[in-house]
């Protein structure tokens, strides 16, 4: 009697240990240690567990080693509790059945399924692809399953990642949930100041080293956190430029969860490929935002400006990427006409420096920065008188009497309306019953949605002019907030300037143009003013 070398083979996936015990490993276990027991020419050799791993492919570390220890003749027997533990890739498990276990040598057996490869049951041998078929086919209703509750996640905005982005963690109450780590978080602040303040990403990367930060890779492993990534491992792991560049473009730091940017082909298919943006699921405001969403933006614009930084320099000049010639609107670049001892800086057109028929317009950097200067300190005061006035306006006392006459006027609009709407239908009605030809019942028609257009705008007008006297407006708020910092500034620096200003343009004669980023806030400002007056009038 020949005796066989036996490994039991368990498995379990994740989905699988949500259901009762009968598919635990303990299990499995128990059910194939009797077999052997009751067989004489079985001698258990290896157990090879994979606690955790789908069967929908066969890269598993356990049954790995198990096929090594086949390949060196330790063993050459192979029991299972059923098919599906084996695995469930119909293809492949088939393929293991019938080609590459018989060439080897291999005796495979099944308990459940009643399947052992020696007794050569031809009746059984028809039903062991149908029964694969079937495992097949309840992977793939899993995995659609699966990715369905995910996407359902994703779109009420939980996170469902394995690590949270550097700068959070995941919520101790609730693993769906990112809250802001404190530590991390002030590094990330840090990072997009030294951006602001005209730092390359190579120099951030490397003040940071200097200083002895741990890069995020370190910081998760320092937590406690078991993180790994597909990048080659190094004994220690430092910030770079592409790190730093990818926490500086990163949404999650204003609170938008950008998820399902990668997706597999399919559930056999395990490598990652990139979906189209269009089909991520975004959310806004899922949890603390750590970057100020002005700062935010401003930083993205700089992303696509900015130039080089100068040999010997630490940071890009003050208006890197920003400066442009007002004729040709190309980019002006910045000259030293003098020595290195006295220097003579210049900022000249990029077109008239290649002969790109522009003419050579220049200007000092001196005189720019004074002129820049002076022209950020009045648009600042402008804006914050503005202020001024909005808040008295804002003090009109608005009592509950004159809201009322409001809401009554109001009210008169819709019932208006409704009248119209009642008369459009007997014009209708006399259409049909030939009272009215087709010329007359387009024109009463048309004069009536007219007069329903119109009063519904002033109900809208209206509404919209009451809000903003009770309840202020959010840009005007937004905008003085951040002007407040920067009232009594001295200097123009990096931040300052990219903070405040989209473009600067230089014509002749030395005249410069300034486009300030609030310049649409500003305007809504001065609309929201009117509105006021309108209503104050009116009441």
């Amino acid at each position: 009697m020949k005796i066989y070398k036996v490994a039991m083979y368990l498995r379990i996936s994740r989905e699988d240990s949500n259901k009762n015990e009968s598919e635990s490993i303990i299990n499995q276990k128990s059910m194939i240690q009797s077999f052997i027991d009751d067989r004489e020419e079985l001698k258990l050799i290896s157990i090879k567990v994979d606690d955790g791993y789908s069967g929908g492919n066969f890269e598993r570390p356990a049954f790995k080693e198990l096929m090594e220890e086949i390949k060196d003749r330790k063993i050459d027997c192979v029991i299972v509790k059923d098919f599906s533990r084996f695995g469930r890739n119909f293809v492949e498990v088939g393929k293991y059945i019938e080609e590459i276990f018989p060439f080897m040598g291999i005796r495979f057996i099944s308990i459940n399924d009643g399947y052992d490869s020696i007794k050569n049951n031809s009746q059984e041998s028809l039903i062991v692809p149908f029964k694969n078929l079937i495992n097949d086919a309840y992977l793939r209703d899993i995995s659609i399953k699966v990715r369905s509750q995910l996407d359902t996640k994703r779109k009420n905005g939980e996170f469902i990642g394995s690590f949270a982005a550097y700068g959070y963690l995941k919520d101790p109450n609730n693993k769906n949930k990112l809250i802001v780590d404190d530590y991390a978080s002030k590094i990330v602040q840090e990072i997009f100041e030294m951006k602001l303040e005209g730092f390359s990403h190579s120099k951030i990367a490397e003040k940071l080293n200097n200083k002895g930060i741990l890069s995020p890779r370190e910081y998760k492993k320092h937590i406690g956190l078991n993180f790994k990534n597909c990048l080659k491992a190094k004994s220690v792991n430092l910030w770079s430029h592409k790190t730093v560049i990818d926490i500086l473009k990163n949404p999650v730091y204003i609170g938008i969860l950008e998820q399902a940017k990668y997706t597999t082909l399919n559930y056999r298919v395990k490598k990652l490929i990139k979906n189209p943006r269009e089909k991520w699921l975004i959310c806004e405001d899922t949890h603390e935002a750590i970057i100020d969403k002005q700062i935010f933006e401003n930083v993205q614009k700089l992303m696509l400006s900015d130039t080089r930084v100068a040999p010997n320099n630490e940071k890009v000049a003050l208006f890197s990427g920003i400066l442009f010639c007002g004729d040709c609107k190309r980019s002006m670049i910045r000259k030293n006409y003098g020595t290195k001892e006295k220097r003579y800086i210049y900022y000249v057109c990029s077109g008239a420096v290649k002969k790109n028929g522009c003419t050579r317009r220049s200007i000092r950097d001196k005189v720019l920065e004074k002129a820049v200067l002076e022209t950020i300190k009045i648009h600042i005061k402008t804006l914050l008188d503005t202020e001024k006035i909005l808040k008295s306006i804002k003090k009109i006392h608005c009592s509950e009497k004159q809201i009322k006459s409001i809401d009554v006027n109001i009210s008169i609009g819709e019932k208006e309306i409704e009248k119209l709407k009642e008369y459009k239908f007997k014009v209708y009605e006399d259409y049909k019953n030939d009272i009215l030809d087709k010329n007359e019942y387009d024109k009463y028609n048309g004069i009536i949605d007219k007069k329903i257009e119109n009063i519904q705008k002033s109900i809208e007008d209206f509404k919209l002019k009451l809000d903003d006297l009770i309840n202020g407006n959010k840009h005007q708020e937004e905008l003085t907030k951040y002007l407040h910092k920067y009232k009594d500034i001295k200097e123009l620096d990096r931040k300052l300037v990219v903070s405040l200003i989209d473009k600067i343009y230089v014509y002749e004669n030395l005249r410069i143009s300034i486009k300030f980023k609030f310049d649409e806030k500003y305007v809504q400002i001065i609309n929201l003013l009117n509105n006021l007056k309108d209503l104050k009038e009116v009441i």
